[in-house]
């Protein structure tokens, strides 16, 4: 999965955690929220965007971040609250830790691309939305594979919202934008809790689903 992320997937997802944080202290805002979606779509490498889209939207977020906090961007005293994320920090982490991250990453990707049709319709569910910004703080977070289990429980709680109309799911899951890559990071430790101990499963995303949305994130702009 690392190989296949170019260089501006990374900055771009490392952006979208710096946008995320630097609304830690922030009102929640419509505009924000759906650019963070949009944003988290744009680096699903399934999702066929080039660079130069990636490019786009990383322009996007960057400038989004320096209105919501000017003065970080000028500050001599850098603290890293709203500094963007270190995508490598996750590759050099423990693999358990890597692969929870990268779920966690990898969720809140597949529950952008059921969320943002709703939102852009007006249908907002304010619990999903927060959770796009607690998911992409935690991530940049120094945490143990105990603090980071029950956000994937969450993740897993979100999907069942945004599909709470798909009738064939009673039970929490999560749903895997790039699921083939994903597959490749998976540890039978973690994976283990997650389906013996919490009775999660790990459900590829549908390509028909990833593909409306990608054709109308266009029109949504």
């Amino acid at each position: 999965m690392e190989n296949q992320m170019s260089g501006f997937l990374n900055e771009l997802t490392g952006s979208l955690i710096g946008l995320a944080k630097a609304c830690k202290m922030n009102i929640r805002q419509t505009a924000v929220t759906r650019l963070l979606m949009e944003g988290l779509i744009t680096t699903i490498a399934d999702a066929g965007f080039d660079d130069q889209a990636l490019s786009d939207m990383l322009l996007r977020v960057r400038r989004e971040k320096d209105r919501i906090a000017p003065g970080c961007a000028v500050c001599k005293s850098v603290c890293g609250n709203t500094s963007d994320y270190d995508i490598k920090n996750i590759w050099a982490a423990d693999e358990d830790i890597r692969f929870l991250k990268s779920l966690i990453l990898s969720s809140i990707k597949g529950i952008a691309v059921y969320a943002l049709p709703a939102l852009v319709k007006g249908d907002q569910n304010e619990k999903i939305n927060e959770f796009f910004y607690k998911a992409l703080s935690i991530i940049s977070y120094d945490l143990t594979m105990e603090d980071l289990l029950p956000v994937a429980e969450e993740a897993a709680e979100m999907n069942l919202i945004c599909k709470e109309s798909d009738l064939s799911h009673e039970s929490p899951f999560i749903i895997i934008p790039d699921y083939e890559s994903m597959k490749k990071l998976i540890t039978p430790n973690i994976l283990a809790i997650l389906g013996e101990d919490h009775k999660i499963p790990l459900i590829p995303m549908p390509e028909e689903d990833l593909r409306k949305v990608t054709e109308k994130l266009t029109t949504f702009n």
